[in-house]
């Protein structure tokens, strides 16, 4: 899903895993309700170990980011470790890392990285910064699509064309190519089925 919000993905990813040869979890849209994107390289083994012990609840990291906003290295959090969640963390490479955190809403987006041998250099950090930023605005930038630009969009995906669309909404076929471009740019897509696969993502053709 995410392949579809955010350009060249699997390039992204990669430099990221090259960066964070520990793991990382990259997460948008979190809140109470859930979250609504998540992807993660950390180790299987450390991910069972974190969820058994239930360790959201006392990761300073993860505390971290939920009550602020922008980004810190881990090593210079200032909160509890009272049940030692980064201590047991290192038995498993991830030693060293950063926490970048955003606010959308009510709804939080945050990136954690991790290392296994140093911490992240500043011109890292202000990298992986600026990147977790765009990938924020990308992904949960909710935009206005107006009602006639939506059925437009539902009509490409139930795959007509455009005179089919046109004759079928009873408007012109410039009206058509003219919302879905406006759709395109509102959300950010390379083109018609891009357009489509986002805002099926994004559950905006519900109705």
């Amino acid at each position: 899903m995410l392949q579809s919000l955010i350009p060249n993905f699997d390039e992204e990813m990669k430099k990221l895993n090259e960066l964070a040869p520990s793991g990382f979890i990259l997460t948008f849209g979190f809140s109470l309700m859930g979250t609504e994107f998540i992807h993660y390289t950390y180790p299987a083994e450390w991910r069972q170990v974190y969820q058994a012990r239930n360790y959201y609840a006392a990761d300073p990291v993860f505390a971290w980011a939920l009550s602020q906003t922008g980004c810190k290295r881990w090593s210079e959090i200032q909160l509890p470790d009272v049940r030692g969640v980064m201590r047991e963390a290192r038995r498993f490479g991830i030693c060293h890392g950063a926490i970048f955190s955003h606010t959308v809403g009510v709804n939080k987006s945050f990136l954690s990285v991790s290392r296994p041998d140093r911490e992240l250099t500043d011109a890292e950090v202000e990298l992986v910064n600026s990147k977790f930023t765009t990938w924020v605005e990308l992904v949960m930038d909710k935009p206005k699509l107006t009602s006639g630009e939506l059925d437009v969009l539902r009509e490409l995906r139930d795959g007509l064309g455009q005179r089919e669309i046109a004759d079928k909404l009873g408007i012109a076929e410039s009206t058509v190519k003219q919302r879905a471009i406006k759709a395109c740019s509102k959300l950010k897509a390379k083109n018609r089925t891009h357009a489509v696969a986002i805002a099926v993502i994004r559950n905006y053709l519900t109705a």
